[in-house]
């Protein structure tokens, strides 16, 4: 048996050497030949095509360019130029931007809402064109083929899978996101690209802290407390490690006295949607609303909302673990809803009681519950599928572990009959909150400008420090511009 190991382990051993070879970006050997470039351009313009699928392009001509004017600065001084770059900007609210193979780089307008300069956009973007140079797409998928590949030799050497299972993880870790070694690389490429472009070098700090801002802002919405990770599976370095670093490698670089397009920035980004687009519906009140689809409902009160894509999620304030559920799928003409959860939203294999016929709002629903599990805990599920017409349904499903209080099973059962069409009125006045550009005034603060935002939960200064890049008690300036948000 230990014989039968050795050619497939010589095999990986000649295909890890037929890939070394010197980016000439950053100095290294490295595996990169499983994954030639024309590969890589076939998975990246798949992979582009998802991306925009599932987000889409932002639907604003003038940021698009904005981004594109921004990207065209860098190109010249990176030094890979097997594979075309093109920078988009994703219709997505999540605060985020991502390189994909053969060079495609995305922006979502999320990030752009809080960035504050051209300078500090042009870093993310360096950043994910480091990822390209520095082929980490390709090292990564390299690297992951064969560990799987030393991994089948291994088993067959002792016998069992085990090997499989444990290397198979390192291998998933490859995969699911760059590492700690990438990330710091690619921020030290992106240093050098933005001097190169004639951006001041100390914009990747900048930015950075502008992101740690903003997940500050994030946890505080969802009554969490911030913590930066530091977990073994942490791939990403820490923020604050990553800032301190990312100063060292810019002093380095001439001192910068330019302007960082803080008025270009500004100018390009007024008016950006921020938060939850209407194609993808948002949270007004106690209510979600999609414009675009033509239905509201109740959202439970005291539950954080997630709108994703695919799913609305909930998720319970209180601690007692409590999550719904809401999302819309095809079914056939001929199935009532009752059999749609049985034969094809279940599939028939999951032991359903108490199934009943409902009316909700004046559609044909049906309801049945089953035993489960979420977070690890035993859960009661209630699913709901209420048909909206002959050929679609929309679904709720509630999971209440046994800590679930009485207020939340009834704000569940409401949340349950709320579905409706909305009116062509609350259409038209369903509009998304934008970003607005405003100038301060002699007489301005922190607080006057945030009580010009149209949240209610107390967090408006919070907001608008994070927006702006302000820290605590750090004061407004008279006549410079600030962004806020509208309705």
């Amino acid at each position: 048996m230990i014989r039968k190991s050795f050619p497939l382990l010589s095999l990986a051993a000649l295909l890890a050497l037929s890939a070394c070879s010197t980016n000439e970006a950053t100095g290294r050997s490295q595996f990169t030949g499983l994954l030639p470039t024309s590969q890589e351009l076939s998975m990246g313009a798949q992979a582009q095509g998802e991306a925009e699928k599932t987000f889409g392009r932002l639907d604003d001509p003038k940021v698009q360019a904005y981004v594109e004017r921004i990207c065209n600065k860098l190109i010249p001084g990176v030094e890979r130029h097997d594979v075309t770059y093109k920078c988009t900007v994703l219709d997505s609210p999540v605060i985020n931007a991502f390189a994909l193979p053969g060079g495609y780089v995305n922006i979502n307008r999320g990030l752009l809402a809080f960035a504050n300069s051209e300078a500090e956009v042009a870093s993310v973007l360096a950043h994910e064109l480091g990822h390209v140079t520095a082929r980490h797409i390709s090292e990564r998928y390299t690297q992951s083929t064969l560990t799987q590949l030393g991994a089948a030799a291994l088993s067959i050497g002792i016998g069992n899978s085990s090997a499989n299972q444990l290397i198979g993880l390192g291998a998933n870790a490859w995969l699911a996101s760059y590492s700690r070694a990438q990330e710091s690389e690619s921020d030290d490429l992106g240093i050098r690209y933005l001097s190169r472009a004639g951006y001041d070098p100390m914009a990747m700090a900048d930015m950075l802290s502008t992101i740690s801002r903003s997940a500050q802002l994030e946890a505080t919405e969802e009554g969490e407390d911030y913590k930066e990770m530091r977990s073994f599976m942490a791939t990403h370095p820490l923020t604050s490690d990553r800032i301190a670093h990312a100063r060292k490698i810019a002093a380095g670089y001439p001192a910068y006295t330019g302007d960082d397009g803080v008025n270009t920035h500004m100018n390009a980004i007024a008016g950006i949607v921020y938060g939850d687009s209407p194609k993808d519906g948002y949270v007004r009140g106690n209510e979600f609303i999609h414009p675009a689809m033509g239905f509201a409902f109740t959202v439970p009160g005291g539950f954080n909302v997630k709108n994703t894509p695919e799913r609305v999620i909930g998720l319970s304030r209180s601690g007692s673990g409590a999550v719904f559920t809401f999302d819309g799928a095809q079914k056939s003409a001929s199935l009532d809803p009752a059999a749609y959860i049985q034969q094809v939203w279940t599939k028939g294999t999951v032991p359903l009681t108490d199934v009943q016929n409902i009316t909700v709002n004046g559609m044909r629903a049906a309801t049945a519950q089953a035993q489960g599990t979420v977070n690890g805990k035993q859960a009661l599920m209630r699913m709901v599928a209420i048909e909206w017409s002959p050929g679609q349904v929309y679904r709720f499903q509630f999971a209440m572990p046994q800590t679930t209080n009485n207020a939340e099973i009834e704000a569940f059962k409401t949340t349950t009959y709320s579905l409706r069409p909305i009116t062509a009125a609350e259409k038209n006045n369903a509009m998304p909150q934008r970003i607005q550009i405003v100038t301060a005034g002699a007489n301005d603060s922190a607080a006057s400008l945030s009580r010009r935002m149209p949240f209610n939960d107390g967090l408006n200064e919070t907001r608008f420090r994070a927006l702006n890049g302000l820290t605590n008690g750090e004061t407004v300036q008279a006549g410079r511009k600030y962004k806020i948000v509208v309705q």
